[in-house]
């Protein structure tokens, strides 16, 4: 089941590709495909007649939800130009450099007393940031000077 899946899978990534691939049409296999996804078990656990499904509706994502409900309006929108020219590499990027930032710190989510989650921490620098580029906000300072007092001896 699992071999099959992936295999419809793999005919949806290259209709996806096709540029004369009729977008209707898609969208029927990838709904398919997603029926085929969420393949549940059936039967009681550890019992003989028991036949393991495949994945929950929890283990959908974003990509999976894009595939089967948006990637046909992209098809028959975008046709002159295909899908391969499209590319989510800016956003990943733009996660990845959030996410690495985040976990540099120390605390890491815990050790404070705020409530806030990963997210919102992440999101609340990320707002300062484009602050600060938007109103040319310096985000290096100079080093205070030191100020050396001798003290007379009387």
């Amino acid at each position: 089941m699992i071999q099959n899946l992936w295999n419809k899978f793999y005919e949806l990534y290259i209709k996806m590709k096709d540029q004369k691939t009729n977008a209707e049409e898609f969208q029927n296999d990838a709904k398919n495909w997603l029926t085929l996804f969420l393949t549940p078990s059936e039967g009681i656990p550890n019992t003989q007649g028991f036949k393991k499904g495949l994945y929950k509706p929890n283990d959908m994502t974003p990509y999976i939800h894009v595939l089967v409900h948006h990637v046909s309006e992209f098809m028959t929108i975008h046709q002159k130009w295909g899908l391969k020219s499209f590319s989510c590499s800016a956003v990943e990027k733009k996660n990845h450099q959030q996410v690495s930032y985040f976990f540099r710190k120390t605390m890491k989510d815990g050790g404070r007393k705020s409530k806030s989650s990963a997210i919102i921490e992440i999101l609340e620098h990320e707002n300062r940031s484009l602050f600060y580029n938007y109103h040319n906000v310096s985000l290096n300072s100079q080093k205070p000077n030191k100020i050396h007092i001798k003290a007379e001896n009387n």
